[in-house]
């Protein structure tokens, strides 16, 4: 085993939360049609703080889920989780600090929400209950930042 002191990240998580949570279901027959679900998701950086030693960063990840069957809704999912995290100054560079919230703060939020939504809409009486599919983090900063670049445009 490896010494904990020998590894420690010098950017991390140091809290987090549920900002928004909505879920609305309604019932509908399924007659065994087909469920389509269709989500998207979204991340903002809300702040970044420069202190003595350390940044301090607060992101954002958002997601929103809508089931139908046909053209009846089944249910709709909207979530905001947010995480604070830290970055030693001493190591990162502001620049660093920012596209670390942006990739490594995501996919964290990512699965935390993940996890919030499996956990929600299986106590919803949602089955099977819901699972966020794996995304590529990577590709979501790509295209949010061209969606930005032609909205200034």
């Amino acid at each position: 085993m490896i010494e904990a002191n020998k590894i420690v990240a010098s950017f991390q998580m140091i809290a987090s939360r549920v900002v928004r949570f909505e879920l609305e279901t309604k019932e509908v027959n399924n007659d065994n049609e087909k469920v389509n679900v269709r989500n998207s998701f979204d991340y903002e950086v809300v702040r970044i703080e420069e202190h003595e030693d350390d940044y301090y960063g607060v992101v954002q990840f958002k997601t929103d889920f809508v089931a139908k069957i046909g053209r009846k809704t089944l249910f709709k999912i909207f979530v905001v989780y947010e995480g604070k995290f830290m970055g030693n100054k001493n190591i990162l560079k502001q620049e660093d600090f920012q596209r670390m919230l942006e990739l490594n703060g995501v996919v964290a939020l990512s699965q935390f929400t993940r996890s919030y939504v499996l956990s929600v809409t299986a106590l919803a009486g949602i089955n099977p209950p819901v699972r966020l599919p794996m995304i590529n983090i990577n590709q979501l900063k790509k295209l949010k930042e061209e969606m930005e670049r032609s909205k200034s445009l």
